[in-house]
């Protein structure tokens, strides 16, 4: 406690004599607010891990200090003039205060609404969990493994059939969409009319034949909205904030007329 005592009485002392140093009829003054050390502040004791001390608060406002002049110096010498990081960081900064302006609240309509409107965004695809064994397009993928399905329902072990797959042998909880990915769109639709623990197949993938034992599979479905609703919360203010900026664009830019020169015309001017 006297720790965080000492740390604002410092702060305050050093406010007080910037102000008299700087309180002059001068273009050169520099404020500093509050709120801007409190921020600054704050930052050191996430990264460092503890309150500053004295003497550190002091560097502190010495390099906020530092920087605010090196600015306005670098602005008189026309510095931030055509560099393309800067307008980049200006325009994303007016972006975030804009974004920030948007009521952080979606009603309950609002919610229901969004969550109705875009379903699709939350539905939990169909999960499989399989075994499956590979026979290869090039040496026999359909006569060979309709064989093989053979044997193993006559009690023979499937470990005895099939060629080596890259990906492996067994696959845990995959979606249709990662099937599809994998093994191409025929597999992920196929694999959804295999019977559970049992051998069954052939079916064609992009790389040959499979049989495949389904060891478990869960059915797709909508999540309730109470399920969701945190994620649907962020999707609305995600949205808010996009659309925000768009109008906020789309409305300025009827205030600005915009031309193209060459190089030679802007030397030339």
């Amino acid at each position: 406690m006297k720790q965080k005592l000492l740390i604002f009485f410092s702060i305050g002392l050093l406010i007080f004599l910037i102000d008299v140093f700087f309180n002059k009829d001068s273009t050169n003054k520099i404020t500093i607010y509050e709120s801007e050390l409190d921020s600054l502040i704050n930052t050191w004791v996430i990264q460092v891990g503890r309150d500053p001390t004295v003497d550190e608060i002091d560097g502190i406002i010495k390099q906020l200090i530092d920087e605010e002049i090196l600015y306005r110096e670098a602005l008189k010498l026309g510095l931030d003039k055509n560099d393309i990081i800067i307008k980049r960081r200006l325009a994303q900064k007016i972006s975030f205060l804009k974004q920030e302006s948007i009521d952080k609240s979606p009603s309950e309509e609002d919610i229901q609404r969004h969550y109705t409107e875009n379903s699709q965004d939350y539905f939990i695809d169909s999960t499989f969990t399989f075994s499956h064994i590979y026979f290869s397009n090039e040496n026999q993928a359909q006569s060979r493994s309709t064989l093989a399905l053979k044997s193993i329902e006559q009690g023979k072990e499937p470990s005895n059939f099939g060629d080596p797959f890259l990906l492996g042998k067994n696959f845990s909880v995959k979606t249709t969409k990662e099937l599809k990915r994998s093994f191409g769109q025929e597999f992920s639709v196929s694999i959804k009319d295999m019977e559970v623990k049992k051998w069954d197949g052939p079916i064609t993938s992009e790389y040959g034949k499979h049989l495949i034992f389904l060891n478990s599979f869960t059915d797709s479905y909508l999540p309730k909205l109470e399920k969701v609703r945190d994620i649907v919360i962020s999707d609305i203010l995600v949205s808010n904030q996009s659309q925000s900026t768009a109008k906020y664009l789309e409305e300025l830019r009827e205030e600005y007329e915009v031309e193209i020169l060459s190089n030679f015309n802007a030397e030339s001017n």
